[in-house]
């Protein structure tokens, strides 16, 4: 059991109000509490109660005279991941993953960044994410960017150890795991993840249009164009990206991977129907 402060909400903004004119800036001030940017701003927000131990300290630094709540509450421990079954919907995440994913280096956390305006693409993410690994992932709007986050170093080593996700820095060690290759439903699936993150679809000329995948391991982008092959589509390996140019494979393209991004789908709609005219 542990103690935990529940403040009412006039409390909780006073408390943090007087705190932040004293530190100014929160990122160095959760650190030094050794607790995770979103724990501290789920504290803040009041999503979680503030366990005992750190409100004794804020208290000093806000000198907040306030009678608070306090209650006892069981604290559970992070629940292992033994296992993860190999299904579509994983392949589809290794896929997110190995676009526009992250794994951190010292595997605390998994991530996947986009643009703002990929909100509802966000939310479909965060309900794969969520559901398929039973963690949470929380969803962050930074500037021009959102940011997919969740916390567990239990599932970071079972992606790194079982199918081979880098942490850190991914370049140079890319690829597609290779259950998932031999795979023609699994692989179709992890297409999609890739395509929906670092893929792109544009017209050109009189209204060409051109499906993309970028990366800057060329090795890998190697990797992706034998599996496209695979799957029956005109490849062309470019520096960085790869390409599929043949107007009569865009469509099945589009009707085969069913990409969950709408950035991707509202073009091809418009080219659709450019098409058929």
């Amino acid at each position: 059991m542990a103690f935990f402060v529940v403040l009412s909400l006039k409390q909780r903004r006073r408390l943090f109000k007087k705190i932040k004119i004293k530190v100014r800036t929160w990122d160095n001030f959760y650190l030094k509490y050794k607790i995770s940017r979103s724990m501290f701003f789920n504290y803040l927000s009041g999503r979680y109660s503030i366990p005992l131990r750190l409100f004794n300290i804020w208290k000093k630094i806000a000198k907040f005279h306030d009678q608070v709540n306090i209650v006892e509450k069981k604290v559970y421990l992070k629940k292992e991941i033994k296992e993860i079954s190999l299904d579509e919907n994983l392949a589809e995440i290794i896929g997110v993953l190995n676009g526009d994913g992250h794994i951190s280096k010292n595997k605390k956390e998994i991530c996947v960044v986009g643009n703002k305006h990929e909100e509802e693409y966000a939310k479909y993410l965060r309900n794969l994410l969520s559901t398929k690994f039973h963690i949470d992932f929380n969803l962050f709007f930074y500037g021009n960017i959102f940011k997919l986050k969740g916390c567990s170093t239990a599932l970071s080593n079972l992606l790194v150890n079982n199918y081979g996700l880098p942490s850190g820095n991914k370049l140079g060690k890319l690829h597609i795991p290779s259950k998932i290759f031999i795979n023609k439903q699994l692989l179709i699936r992890y297409i999609k993840g890739l395509f929906d993150t670092d893929g792109a679809f544009y017209t050109r000329r009189k209204n060409e249009g051109v499906i993309e995948i970028s990366n800057a391991d060329k090795k890998y982008l190697i990797e992706v164009k034998s599996a496209l092959v695979n799957l029956g589509f005109t490849v062309s390996l470019l520096k960085n990206h790869i390409a599929i140019y043949k107007q009569e494979e865009i469509k099945i393209f589009f009707d085969l991977i069913e990409p969950a991004n709408s950035k991707h789908l509202k073009k091809f709609i418009l080219y659709n129907s450019y098409m058929r005219r």
